[in-house]
């Protein structure tokens, strides 16, 4: 398992979250598609914002919550 540090609680148990890594059974890793056009050249034609899906596990509850890794 990818686990690291978080800043992030569980809203249940109020302890720190767990990152954990999310893929499907095919080994793809999961993203969220945006309806927002990539800027530059690849939103010119047509590509879409994509963002890794970061799942967190509370260590307490098992409690899962999903996060898209956006830049600010």
């Amino acid at each position: 398992m990818d686990t690291e540090p978080s800043n992030r609680r569980c809203p249940d148990c109020g302890v720190t979250l767990e990152a954990m890594a999310l893929q499907t059974d095919g080994g793809h890793k999961v993203r969220a598609i945006s309806d927002e056009n990539r800027e530059g050249l690849l939103g010119s034609l047509g590509m879409k914002e994509k963002h890794l899906i970061r799942p967190y596990v509370c260590p307490e509850c098992a409690r899962v919550l999903l996060y898209a890794d956006v830049d600010d």
